[in-house]
């Protein structure tokens, strides 16, 4: 507790009970908020029914695409982050028309959580308040949302994460005070005196296989054709894999990498559709120049990562992470669950497998998005 936070994993297949230790791990009571990031097992009614009967109503998060600890990685249990009112102030608002939202209803947006949080921290500003956006990633409107609360936000962090499901690409709801919705979002406006940086980073570097998207319907984020051919088996020729090998798990360790200014990031892929066109997991348009990605070691990147980070804030420090679903994808693959569950132990990582990073006004995948607290003295 002396980031102010308590922390909460349930492994317990019932939700209720699940509930119950962590109701009993977190002393919901006296937080200013709580998140709690569930497997898709509990989106229920179960969940809520639970949530409602915990001393304080505050409770924000969504369905996941796994669960993050400082045990390592988990599927179908219940991770929960609780911010005490002594060290945190919380404002929160739902956005439950996602089509529509826009730069006019994100300037209302935040304007108001603005008002509202000085109201309750008379001292917040820019270098002591971030905002957290959770969203439901099936409606694929990360881009605009992030876009428009991010610049309305201007130097205020924000960082945030798609909701999923476990890849089943079904249904990913967010928590909004303990309540279950669909196609929604949520944002939290946090105000604390204690010390927190946002970081953002991936394993991947452009490589020399270029190609050029000449064929998509940017509105459902597929990809027809790259370079003037199908786009399947074009993007297994680029990365020199045989098309009959060509699945979700190749995908995964080949995003395209776009360069914007002096920085690379990583576009992945969601699926191979039936006729060879390919879902990316973040907006794409036709004329856009790519790189396949060459990797470089994922655990030793992770651990200079993280090194950083306590270098930075400290051996106490607490990480709330938003991991993109494909580097867990990845660390399987290559049977890298030790060394990576190590990490996540030594540096206090909690968090969830997410499909779809926010990062300020940006929307990213394929990276480790994460707010990093120092413990106050």
């Amino acid at each position: 507790m002396a980031n102010g936070i308590l922390t909460a994993h349930s492994r317990n297949p019932v939700t209720a009970a699940a509930v119950a230790e962590i109701d009993a791990a977190t002393a919901p009571a006296e937080a200013a908020f709580t998140l709690l990031f569930h497997g898709p097992n509990h989106a229920n009614a179960e969940l809520e029914q639970g949530l409602a009967s915990m001393e304080g109503s505050n409770v924000y998060g969504c369905s996941t695409s796994g669960e993050i600890t400082p045990g390592g990685y988990f599927e179908d249990s219940l991770v929960a982050l609780s911010f005490a009112r002594k060290h945190f102030s919380c404002v929160a608002r739902s956005i439950t028309d996602l089509d529509s939202f826009g730069l006019q209803q994100a300037r209302e947006l935040v304007l108001s959580m603005q008002w509202e949080l000085r109201e309750r921290a008379a001292q917040s500003n820019s270098s002591n308040t971030f905002a957290i956006l959770l969203i439901d990633s099936l409606v694929q409107v990360e881009e605009f949302v992030a876009a428009a609360l991010g610049g309305e936000l201007g130097n205020v962090h924000l960082i945030g994460a798609s909701a999923g499901d476990n890849w089943r690409l079904q249904r990913a709801p967010v928590l909004f005070r303990g309540r279950l919705q669909d196609a929604a979002a949520v944002v939290l406006l946090v105000h604390t005196a204690l010390e927190f940086r946002h970081y953002n980073f991936h394993n991947f570097v452009p490589s020399n296989q270029r190609g050029v998207i000449t064929s998509a319907t940017p509105s459902q984020r597929v990809v027809h054709e790259i370079n003037g051919r199908p786009a399947c088996s074009e993007y297994a020729r680029l990365c020199g894999i045989d098309i009959a090998g060509f699945d979700r798990e190749k995908l995964s360790l080949f995003p395209a990498i776009i360069t914007v200014g002096d920085r690379a990031y990583p576009r992945g892929f969601l699926e191979i559709l039936d006729d060879g066109s390919l879902r990316c997991a973040c907006a794409i348009d036709e004329g856009v120049v790519f790189r396949v990605a060459d990797q470089v070691d994922y655990a030793e990147q992770l651990q200079t990562a993280l090194g950083r980070i306590r270098r930075d804030l400290g051996n106490d420090a607490v990480l709330l992470g938003f991991e993109c679903a494909a580097r867990k994808q990845l660390v399987q693959l290559y049977g890298l669950e030790a060394p990576v569950s190590a990490l996540f132990g030594e540096y206090n990582v909690w968090g969830f497998s997410c499909m779809g990073e926010q990062s300020s006004v940006l929307n990213v995948n394929n990276s480790f998005n994460c707010i990093a607290f120092r413990a106050h003295r």
